[in-house]
């Protein structure tokens, strides 16, 4: 059981999922213990999953380290959002199970929202756990069509995202979000379950006047895809496939979204022909038809957003036309043999941003 009186005076709650992996968990628990922010300002509460004795991180926990055992699997977003309701703290890093973090990774990025209140989220230079000389992440973007890419994703780290930048999204492999901004936007949506989830979180607080922010100087490392495995499992193509369509649904204001239905159309053309051609088109079917039945909910839900938002359409839209020009950037830098075959042909369309 989690002590709430364990958390009351903390900056930062570190939550982690995990689900059977406890020798992630082992690894990243070490390297949570090498922080330089002081012991007393932070604290992990690890979310085990379908927990059983023989598949969690066993006793004794480290200092400052607390477990929530959960007896089904809730996903990412069920289980931070059960850390968030137990604990009390200024920020709420959420950090998956196999993320190292460098010893300063958490200070940086407290100390960046620290100093604006505007920022409702700041995010790292997450690397590649199995090839450190390159890129996992350099903060999430968005194309206009709705569809969430990492920029840098694989790219020989050469220094080209060493200056900090505002970034539409921040990998929820490991983000540090201000608490108040994840509670006006109710948490992680748990209808989402998995992926994409952080980015319909930082919509949120995109909608709701906050901004986002990648510092290159806070540096983690990420294995990435660690519980299923291959980036393309058919689960994760299901997943992907219904999530984008609750994003749309969801976070999009009305004239946003028919300005932009055509590239929406494309887009999704594109990505049914990359599904195809990976051999997951049933995955995708089951992700579209679960998109479509769960379209009412997620139109309630961007009913009350809008409700509250605060910024206008055209601020809206300007903040993802510059993600995607972001998308945009990073691909041409990109030798042409290492560019994305479905962007090549979405920006062939619709050219720069």
């Amino acid at each position: 059981m989690y002590n709430r009186e364990h958390s009351r005076v903390k900056t930062v709650t570190i939550a982690t999922p995990s689900l059977h992996r406890p020798d992630l968990t082992a690894r990243c628990l070490h390297f949570i213990q090498q922080q330089t922010l002081p012991a007393d300002a932070w604290d992990v509460v690890v979310i085990e999953n379908e927990a059983r004795p023989d598949s969690i991180f066993p006793d004794p926990l480290p200092p400052n380290t607390q477990r929530i055992e959960l007896s089904t699997n809730e996903g990412t977003t069920g289980s931070i959002n059960r850390a968030v309701a137990q604990t009390e703290s200024r920020y709420v890093l959420l950090l998956n199970n196999d993320v190292e973090m460098r010893p300063d990774y958490l200070a940086k990025l407290a100390q960046a929202l620290d100093s604006d209140p505007k920022l409702g989220f700041a995010t790292g230079k997450l690397l590649r756990a199995t090839q450190p000389t390159h890129l996992d992440g350099a903060g999430d973007a968005m194309l206009m069509a709705g569809a969430a890419y990492r920029l840098g994703h694989f790219a020989e780290d050469k220094g080209q995202y060493d200056h900090p930048m505002p970034v539409l999204s921040g990998c929820g492999a490991a983000v540090l979000y201000r608490r108040d901004v994840l509670e006006l936007c109710g948490g992680l949506d748990e209808e989402f379950f998995a992926y994409l989830e952080d980015l319909d979180l930082a919509l949120c607080a995109h909608l709701l006047g906050y901004t986002g922010l990648y510092l290159p100087q806070a540096v983690a490392y990420h294995i990435g895809s660690a519980t299923l495995g291959d980036v393309l499992h058919p689960r994760i193509v299901e997943y992907l496939t219904r999530n984008q369509i609750y994003l749309l649904a969801k976070d999009y204001p009305g004239s946003v979204l028919w300005r932009l239905l055509p590239r929406i159309v494309v887009y999704q053309a594109l990505w049914l022909m990359f599904a195809v051609r990976s051999r997951r088109l049933g995955a995708y079917l089951r992700g579209g038809w679960a998109g479509l039945r769960g379209l009412a909910g997620m139109r309630r839900k961007h009913r009350a957003l809008m409700t509250n938002r605060h910024i206008t359409d055209d601020e809206f839209l300007a903040q993802l036309r510059e993600s995607e020009r972001q998308i945009y950037d990073w691909q041409l830098s990109l030798p042409p043999a290492e560019r994305s075959g479905l962007l090549k042909l979405y920006f062939r369309l619709f050219g720069k941003p």
